[in-house]
């Protein structure tokens, strides 16, 4: 977890305290936030247009 970020770290809490009461569910959509945050996207360049090799 990126530590530093605010961010993640309000994503993390709001992660725990939905574990702690019990849903899961809210839980994991926490965690898929905090895991799609901007700072865990992988950026995969396009592919330019035309023949594929």
């Amino acid at each position: 977890m990126n530590d530093v970020c605010p961010t993640c770290r309000h994503y993390a809490a709001l992660r725990e305290q939905a574990r702690q009461a019990g849903d899961y569910s809210k839980a994991t959509d926490y965690e898929v936030l905090r895991r799609r945050h901007p700072a865990h996207t992988v950026h995969i360049p396009r592919q330019p247009k035309g023949r594929i090799a």
